[in-house]
């Protein structure tokens, strides 16, 4: 029988620390128990929050008015070099189950935060390389028939930071499985701690952040080309960093009560004590409008707002 708690205080499920308190919320390691969960939420005529690894996403902090479903599914099964993993394990720990197995296709997204479930909705990347590289297919229920789809890579509809389960809530992933190489043990998890030295450079680590605030934009030619002249760098399918459109309008460091902006770029926020969802609100919409009337860019959160 599953443990329904009430009035449990969000923050402490989020990498970011923010958030009020759940009306009810409940972790679900199976199938069958997340269909008990969503039961109880229509029976109750309640609307529910999927929850995944609590690291890409803000509460408010009137926190959640519904039900929360902690995404807690696990299993690691490794056949030749096919690999199921289940949506609540942490993406870190199938990086470091298939290094260990010598299975490499992933290193690059080494150190990203969160679940293999969260990864494969939001086709989480870094360093050229992106979920739907790697993903074979994910099984999903249906939310309205209670049936488990099996979804290939093109039904999986991936783009930048984006995803058919993104578009559609009512589609919860349960496990995925992914194709990879076999490769050398020790070379992949070099491989692995090189990159993850390479976000450590790039982003403060051990941090209450969640994330890259912001999605990387498509802009105009003379923006792009203003990037490139500024950085040496090339814009990548007419997307800039936000990180850098930030930092040329004054929000690195920026600091709003408890939430200051980045200290080595400004696309990650960080609760630097007791911060607020009120002042991340505050810190983004400065930073939207000041991009806006600088660029013309508008930018959107990668960051899912829940509880607003």
């Amino acid at each position: 029988m599953l443990d329904i708690k009430e009035n449990i205080p969000l923050k402490e499920y989020t990498t970011f620390n923010i958030g009020g308190n759940a009306k009810y919320f409940v972790e679900v390691t199976t199938v069958d128990e997340l269909k008990e969960a969503l039961d109880f939420a229509r029976d109750k005529d309640l609307k529910y929050f999927i929850l995944a690894g609590g690291s890409n996403v803000l509460f408010s902090d009137d926190g959640f008015d519904g039900v929360v479903i902690k995404i807690k599914i696990g299993g690691i099964e490794i056949k030749s070099e096919q690999v199921t993993v289940g949506s609540g394990v942490t993406l870190l720990v199938f990086l470091e189950e298939v290094a260990e197995s010598g299975l490499s296709g992933g290193e690059n997204l080494a150190g990203i935060p969160g679940s293999v479930g969260g990864a494969v909705r939001g086709n989480a990347g870094a360093f050229g390389t992106e979920i739907k590289d790697i993903l074979q297919n994910a099984r999903a229920l249906n939310v309205e028939t209670g049936e488990i789809e099996v979804f290939d890579n093109a039904r999986c509809e991936f783009k930048y930071r984006k995803s058919f389960f993104k578009k559609n809530d009512n589609y919860i992933i349960v496990d995925t499985t992914f194709k990879l190489v076999k490769g050398e043990k020790e070379q992949i998890k070099s491989a692995m701690e090189e990159i993850i030295t390479k976000r450590n450079a790039k982003h403060m680590q051990n941090i209450k952040s969640a994330g890259s605030f912001f999605i990387n934009p498509t802009v105009d030619e003379n923006v792009q080309k203003m990037f490139e002249h500024d950085t040496g760098q090339k814009s990548r399918d007419g997307r800039v960093p936000a990180g850098w459109l930030l930092d040329s309008c004054g929000i690195f460091q920026k600091r709003i009560g408890d939430i200051q902006a980045g200290l080595e770029h400004a696309n990650y926020f960080i609760n630097r004590g007791e911060g607020t969802a009120d002042q991340v609100i505050q810190l983004s919409a400065l930073a939207k409008t000041r991009i806006r009337d600088e660029y013309g860019v508008h930018l959107k959160e990668e960051v899912v707002m829940a509880g607003f």
